[in-house]
């Protein structure tokens, strides 16, 4: 038996003993799946309720399965335009891949792409550092990065909420993979036009942020900020940034970030309670540490910034047409669930352990290939082409990826 006929195997037994029933007006969205290494290879489906997509699923046993953020009068029809749009919810991803975590240098590699040259190293890079051309990079995730994007998605729902009220008709979902979907669904977000979930995007994101509009303006050797009783969205996240910075009493960070020295960081400690209680007149002083005010400001703003940007996957967020993992179905490169998770459970949420669906059933593989590697709430590898009994679970993992072969 070949590896794709033994994963299929076991995505059929998941889909015979399991329901998935998370697809809201499924009636009226677009569904697609996947192939064998292939996520999308055909689209334009419909199903008229759960029932008969959970039919699919046991009969045909596809190794992904996504459906439309949008929902359509007609969305089995073709092309788009024929479609009939009624509306489009919000969906925003948070992809570890995309987000700059130390982790990468342990479990990432890369090879560059350049025959000539053929250096190679740890980590997740661009190009390669020898000869300056494009590089392959081997991903893999770990419970550090995850939790990274499970952070990101968490102070997405918190500005959601605070800033734009959007508390009803948010769920949230691992993806399976490599981190976390968050959907706002509901007549209010469903009207926005292309533009508008742009704009969205971009305060999200801080792209282009103006602090000079929002408040922070150098004039006279001085800085002045909002009010901080009276400061909202941006404006208040970054005052709370500096506050918090502050309240946590390092003063090597508060260099860092100020682009000041650690001795006159120490001094600015020492006054902290003025430095806090002149935000609330609209003031950012620096007493008589003996910092550059202009730069020190400057700088720990930009951190702050920093801080609370979010690193959102720009096209899964803007493109209307995109369809996405289903929720609670499996994902056909790690075998891994991309279960629907309750938000109050979401601080504490492992997927790579919470999201395990297979048995510990033993497997043999050859020329496996991979560093060391988190699962079920265990450590397996690292492995460079050995042959070795693993679970199931790790198994599938390994398989799907192509860093391991099935003995027969």
């Amino acid at each position: 038996m070949g590896a794709e006929d033994f994963l299929r195997g076991m995505l059929r037994g998941f889909y015979s003993a399991h329901t998935i029933g998370s697809v809201p007006e499924i009636s009226a969205r677009e569904f697609g799946f996947g192939v064998f290494g292939k996520k999308i290879s055909s689209r334009h489906l419909a199903f008229r309720d759960a029932a008969e997509m959970n039919s699919f699923l046991r009969e045909k046993t596809p190794f992904y399965i996504s459906y439309s953020d949008a929902l359509y009068s007609r969305p089995a029809d073709r092309p788009m335009e024929k479609k009939g749009l009624l509306g489009a919810d919000l969906i925003y991803e948070f992809d570890a891949d995309d987000i700059k975590t130390d982790c990468k240098l342990s479990h990432d590699s890369w090879q560059c792409m350049n025959a000539k040259c053929g250096a190679s190293g740890k980590g997740n890079v661009d190009v390669c550092a020898e000869c300056g051309s494009g590089a392959s990079v081997e991903e893999w995730v770990c419970p550090d990065c995850l939790a990274e994007t499970r952070r990101q998605s968490l102070n997405l729902i918190s500005v959601l909420e605070k800033d734009f009220s959007f508390s009803e008709g948010v769920s949230v979902n691992f993806s399976g993979s490599k981190g976390y979907h968050v959907h706002v669904r509901g007549i209010p977000v469903r009207g926005f036009s292309k533009v508008a979930r742009l704009e969205l995007l971009d305060y999200l994101t801080g792209t282009n942020l103006d602090l000079r509009a929002l408040g922070f303006v150098y004039s006279n050797k001085a800085y002045s900020c909002p009010k901080r009783g009276a400061a909202k969205g941006w404006s208040k996240r970054i005052l709370e940034r500096i506050e918090a910075l502050f309240n946590e009493g390092d003063a090597s960070k508060i260099a860092v970030f100020g682009n000041a020295k650690v001795s006159q960081a120490k001094k600015l400690l020492k006054e902290k309670q003025g430095l806090i209680s002149s935000m609330d007149r609209g003031f950012l002083v620096s007493g008589r540490s003996g910092v550059n005010a202009e730069r020190f400001w400057g700088s720990m703003l930009g951190f702050a910034v920093s801080e609370d940007k979010l690193e959102i996957d720009r096209q899964t967020s803007i493109d209307i047409n995109k369809i996405i993992r289903v929720p609670d179905t499996l994902h056909g490169s790690t075998g891994l669930q991309a279960k629907e998770v309750p938000l109050s459970a979401l601080p504490s949420h492992n997927p790579l352990k919470e999201c395990v669906v297979f048995s510990g059933a033993e497997v043999r593989l050859s020329k496996v290939v991979a560093p060391k590697f988190y699962l079920n709430g265990g450590w397996f590898g690292p492995f460079n082409g050995d042959e070795v009994s693993l679970p199931s679970f790790a198994a599938f993992y390994l398989l799907a990826r192509g860093s391991a072969e099935l003995v027969s």
